[in-house]
Formats: structure tokens, C-alpha cells, sequence
């Protein structure tokens, strides 16, 4: 049954395809991301899911130039706390963050925003990792 299965995205290794602004909420859609697929009863499986769309909600302008294609790294901080490398989909946080992210092409980028939203689009899919 899908309404069991839970993911985990993953910053690093995972692919941007486009940014946008909806007022001042701040739309990023991952062609990929690096994922870990759970299921009760079994292993976690490492793999890369389409169809992740990261909104912040409320984000302090920003620079989106440089927000595209493979991302080295990156980390969600909540409310100071450390951050956090991967985040679950889909999930949604109400507290003030900050989303540090290191494209391959550029160096640090942040964003800042009051909340945020991790959506599963219509037609996502998850793809196993054959790397052992």
C-alpha cells in the first residue's frame, strides 16, 4: 500500500531542475533527489525519487541564479539548531528556517524563510540504487 512508504530526501547528490517565485514563496523542483525509501517490515532501501517539489514559505529575497543542477551539499536549520541533510517527503515545518545549499557550479547559497512544504508531485517515482 503507497500510503505506507516514507521517504527521506537527501541534499547532497541531488538534482535541481527549476526555481521560482510565487510572491515571496520561493518554489524549488528537484529533476531527482537522493532518497532512502521506508516500508514497514523492511530494510531501507537507498535509491533517487522524481517528482520532490521544496517550497519556503515566506523566504526573504533571494538570488535563484545559481539554483540549478547537481547540489554538493546542503542542510536545513531549524529554529538554530544544527542542520539537517536530509529532510522527509513529504513533510511540512512551521518554524523559521534556513536552507544552506552548495550547488556543483557555485558556492554556498541561502534562503530564509518563516516555513516551509516538501510535496510529492503527481507522477513520482522511485528508482533503486544499484550501487552496493
Amino acid at each position: 500500500m503507497e500510503s505506507q512508504l516514507a521517504f527521506e530526501m537527501e541534499f547532497a547528490d541531488s538534482e535541481i531542475r527549476q526555481t521560482h517565485w510565487k510572491g515571496d514563496d520561493l518554489h524549488v523542483l528537484f529533476s531527482a533527489v537522493a532518497a532512502i525509501r521506508h516500508k514497514p517490515g523492511q530494510a531501507p532501501v537507498s535509491g533517487f525519487l522524481q517528482g520532490v517539489e521544496l517550497v519556503l514559505l515566506r523566504c526573504e529575497p533571494a538570488s535563484t541564479a545559481a539554483l540549478f543542477g547537481r547540489i554538493r551539499s546542503g542542510g536545513l536549520r531549524l529554529a538554530g539548531l544544527a542542520p539537517s541533510p536530509r529532510i522527509s517527503v513529504p513533510s511540512r515545518c512551521e518554524l523559521a528556517l534556513t536552507l544552506e545549499l552548495e550547488p556543483a557550479q557555485a558556492g554556498t547559497l541561502v534562503f530564509r524563510a518563516q516555513s516551509m512544504e516538501c510535496r510529492l508531485r503527481a507522477g513520482n517515482a522511485f528508482r533503486e540504487s544499484l550501487f552496493c
